[in-house]
């Protein structure tokens, strides 16, 4: 049977019916080559396919029905899972069944039929720039580990983009003279960093400091490999203890905080998402950018909505 696109990619061979496993695996497939998601997205829809033949067993897909949604449901509510966890199941769920319907024609469970908990908006936990500033300045000099943290939140504060994607920066990925570098982010997309004089100047400081320039700007510590994500996140939470800061200051709220800043500052929302690389502006305005007060809502007013000249 072959996939339904116009990309020369997948076969498969005709059958009345699969496994969940392998139609899992077949749409995983169908995930890398045809939607090119990331290797991590991929990983993260493969722990929730595998885990759902642990719970159903692995049942012809086409045997799914409504109970063993519920099923499903009442695991992850034993498991005290978080709606946003408990929605991303359901979700990979939905697409997988979308695709043995569209792909693979097999007559599987209206995937409309899943329901989806709703989501409580979330707090937007971010900083104010002084607050950046003053992190910023607690780091001090102390060792190398120092420069290159420095550099690391420097490059996050400037340009607002993941902890992955500071982590997965060259050195020859940078334009010094026109201070941007060109990267592939979430979901394959391509979109330009624009640093500043400061960051640029951060980075360079911990590229002397540890005497050779490598291949990637952040390296493990004594070698020339990449620094990896989960030693750079472990970072943050040992400066936190060292500087009595709160739990809550991860690489992401200074994600959040570069985009609460720009708005505060009157940079449309248009701009905003295209600097943090999002297609959609609703996830943008949703998820990145901090509740405003009254006091900043009316200051605004004010600056966009004075018409003393009208009189």
């Amino acid at each position: 049977m072959k996939l339904t696109s116009d990309k020369p990619m997948l076969f498969f061979t005709k059958q009345k019916a699969i496994k969940l496993s392998e139609a899992g695996k077949l749409y995983l497939d169908y995930c890398e080559l045809e939607k090119e998601m990331s290797p991590a997205t991929i990983y993260e829809y493969g722990k929730t396919v595998k885990w759902t033949v642990d719970i159903l067993g692995d049942i012809d897909i086409a045997e799914i029905n409504e109970n063993h949604i519920t099923e499903l449901k009442k695991e992850y509510n034993q498991r005290n899972l978080k709606p946003t966890t408990k929605a991303h199941n359901l979700s990979v769920i939905r697409e997988l069944l979308k695709f043995c319907q569209s792909e693979l024609h097999l007559n599987v469970l209206d995937p409309e039929k899943i329901k989806r908990p709703r989501i409580p908006k979330r707090r937007v936990d971010y900083l104010t720039e002084e607050e950046l500033r003053q992190f910023f300045d607690a780091i001090g000099k102390r060792s190398i580990r120092d420069y290159r943290f420095r550099a690391l939140v420097s490059v996050l504060v400037s340009t607002g983009c993941r902890i992955s994607e500071a982590l997965n920066l060259k050195l020859h990925d940078i334009d010094w003279k026109n201070r941007e570098s060109m990267i592939v982010g979430k979901g394959n997309k391509q979109r330009k960093l624009y640093f500043t004089d400061w960051s640029l100047r951060c980075i360079r400081e911990y590229i002397e400091k540890r005497g050779y320039e490598g291949k990637f700007i952040f390296v493990a510590e004594g070698k020339q490999s990449r620094w990896g994500r989960n030693d750079a996140q472990r970072n943050f939470r040992n400066y936190r203890k060292r500087l009595g800061l709160s739990p809550n200051l991860t690489a992401h709220t200074i994600r959040h905080s570069f985009a609460t800043i720009l708005l505060k500052k009157g940079i449309s929302l248009g701009h905003i998402q295209v600097l943090l690389g999002h297609s959609d502006i609703q996830t943008t305005s949703r998820h990145y950018l901090g509740i405003l007060s009254d006091e900043e809502a009316k200051k605004a007013h004010e600056r966009g909505m004075n018409m003393d000249n009208w009189l």
